[in-house]
């Protein structure tokens, strides 16, 4: 009996290896192969994309990047837009969803309302946005009168033209994280609510004590993707340097992100080992920032 039990398992088994092996295939080819071969080319040099004739160069790019002005921008703007988009969108979020929650009917039109940003085109929504805040545009001028800003075209001043990426940013991906916490907040027993009711607290003091205990994991899966979304930012910017010229980064290098200045070595200068050096360091600032996301806010208290 055990040995007939052992010959089943082992044909299970079997059966799944051979299932997964396409899977598993396409996976090492799309994602696994790249990311190994992006690590190698870091300390390579690839002339004009010849890869038969790679140089092998050491930490030279590396050390080329520490020392690079243009890199140390695209930092500085990239740790600026995450630091500003990933606490927006999480609290944002979160707030929306709470509201949604309470809302008796329409539920599932305004679910999809605000997903359907994140389904949108990248491109679309950008440029209607470049529509709206053009130079006397609805929005430029509604922000002129509220916050005193200057009714001018974000997109193209360099003190606003990243604010305007974090809008737009904001905008496409809330819908996503609205419906995430939509499904946490969903799960939370109804009689700590009625508990708390019980006790005296009010909405806020619900929400505070009650809501975001209760979905600690889902603020911390947000963070997290939202973290890892937002440092690769790239289709947004580069549909504001397209009409800026296309020179990219523009206004004046106000919308530089990493991997804007990855894209602009690797593809358009034609510095594939620099850039894939750059791509190496975004990949250790997502692995980085992951990790002390997890070690700032476990998924459980």
């Amino acid at each position: 009996m055990g040995r007939r039990a052992t010959t089943r398992a082992r044909r299970d088994w079997a059966a799944a290896y051979v299932l997964l092996a396409p899977a598993a295939a396409l996976l090492c080819t799309w994602f696994v192969y790249p990311i190994f071969d992006t690590v190698l080319l870091g300390f390579q040099r690839v002339d004009l994309f010849n890869f038969s004739e790679r140089t092998y160069v050491g930490l030279t790019n590396f050390d080329q990047l520490w020392s690079d002005p243009a890199f140390h921008h695209s930092l500085f703007i990239t740790g600026i837009f995450v630091l500003f988009v990933v606490p927006a969108q999480t609290v944002l979020a979160l707030l929306l969803a709470s509201v949604l929650q309470s809302v008796g009917t329409g539920k599932t039109f305004f679910r999809t309302a605000f997903f359907l940003p994140y389904m949108t085109s990248t491109v679309a929504v950008t440029t209607v946005f470049m529509k709206l805040f053009v130079d006397g545009g609805p929005l430029s001028t509604v922000a002129a009168s509220l916050f005193g800003v200057s009714n001018t075209t974000w997109y193209a001043d360099p003190s606003l033209a990243l604010p305007f990426l974090v809008i737009v940013y904001v905008y496409m991906y809330i819908g996503l994280y609205v419906v995430v916490f939509l499904g946490g907040i969903e799960n939370v027993p109804v009689d700590l609510h009625e508990a708390a009711k019980v006790d005296g607290a009010g909405v806020a003091q619900r929400f505070r004590f009650v809501t975001v205990p209760s979905v600690r994991p889902y603020v911390f899966f947000v963070i997290v993707a939202g973290f890892i979304q937002a440092v690769q930012i790239f289709d947004q910017a580069y549909v504001i340097a397209s009409n800026n010229g296309s020179i990219l980064g523009s206004p004046a290098g106000a919308t530089a992100t990493l991997v804007i200045f990855i894209y602009q070595q690797a593809f358009r200068l034609n510095n594939l080992g620099y850039g894939s050096a750059a791509a190496v360091v975004l990949l250790l600032i997502v692995f980085a920032g992951t990790v002390l996301t997890r070690k700032l806010l476990p998924e459980k208290s």
